[in-house]
C-alpha cells in the first residue's frame, strides 16, 4: 500500500518537493504520517495567503491553536481530516503539543503583508519548518539538530512568496554552508526530511527547478548525503 492510499482522500500535500523527497521514506505508514504533518504547515501558511484581513487570519489560526488544545486535554476534537491524524499521532509518538501550539503562533508574523526581515523571517522558519522537522524526526524515531537543514529550505520557501528587505547572495551563502555541515552528522534515515533543502538556491534566487532536475537532484543529494 501506499502513501497516498494511507493518507486521507482530503489530506493533500502540495509541494511536488516534499512529495517526492517523503518517496525516499520506506515505512509506507510513517511516510504517510510525516506527509500530513507537512501538510499541516501548508493548511496554516494558506491562512495569511488566503486572507486579506489579518484579524480574520489570526481566528483561523486560533482555531487550529484550540484544536491542539482539545487533543491535549482529551476533549472531543473538532473535526477536520489533519485533526484526526494529528489526534492519533500525538497520542502514538507521544507528539508534545507544546511544539504544535508553538508552530501555530509563529505563523502570526505573516498575517502582515508587508516585508520581513530576516530575524523575523528565521523566527517563522524555526518554529515552523524547524518544529516541522522536529516532529517528524521523531516519527522516524530518530534525533537530530534539523535546525540548519529547515532554516535553509525554509527561507528559501518564505522569501520565493514574500519581500525579505535584508536577504541576499550572503545570507544564502550562509544557510547553505551551516546547512551542509548539518549533513554530515544526519542519521541515514532523517536523510529524507532534508532532501528539499537541495532546491533551496533555486527558489532563493526566484528560479522553478524542472521536474526532472528536481529529481535527479533529490535522488543525488538522499545518495550522497549532501545538498
Amino acid at each position: 500500500m501506499t502513501s497516498s492510499e494511507l493518507l486521507p482522500p482530503d489530506i493533500k500535500v502540495k509541494s511536488e518537493d516534499v512529495r517526492l523527497a517523503c518517496a525516499f521514506i520506506p515505512d509506507a505508514e510513517k511516510r504517510a504520517e510525516v506527509l500530513s504533518l507537512f501538510a499541516f504547515l501548508e493548511t496554516l501558511r494558506d491562512i495569511p495567503e488566503r486572507t486579506t484581513d489579518p484579524l480574520m487570519g489570526e481566528i483561523r489560526l486560533r482555531w487550529w491553536y484550540e484544536a491542539i488544545d482539545e487533543i491535549a486535554e482529551g476533549r472531543p476534537v473538532r473535526y477536520h481530516p489533519l485533526t484526526e491524524a494529528l489526534k492519533a499521532m500525538i497520542e502514538r509518538y507521544r507528539l508534545p503539543t507544546a511544539t504544535f501550539h508553538d508552530l501555530i503562533e509563529e505563523q502570526m508574523p505573516l498575517l502582515d503583508k508587508g516585508a520581513l526581515t530576516i530575524k523575523a523571517a528565521l523566527g517563522v522558519v524555526d518554529r515552523g519548518e524547524g518544529n516541522l522537522l522536529r516532529l517528524s524526526a521523531q516519527v522516524l524515531g530518530e534525533t537530530a539538530d534539523l535546525t540548519d537543514v529547515a532554516r535553509l529550505y525554509g527561507m528559501a520557501q518564505i522569501k520565493a512568496i514574500r519581500d525579505l528587505s535584508d536577504a541576499g547572495d550572503m545570507e544564502l551563502a550562509h544557510l547553505k554552508r551551516e546547512a551542509g555541515r548539518a549533513m554530515k552528522s544526519l542519521p541515514p534515515a532523517l536523510m529524507p526530511l532534508a532532501l528539499p533543502a537541495s532546491l533551496a538556491a533555486d527558489y532563493w534566487q526566484g528560479r522553478a527547478p524542472g521536474p526532472l532536475s528536481k529529481r535527479l537532484r533529490l535522488f543525488w543529494s538522499f545518495v550522497t548525503g549532501r545538498i
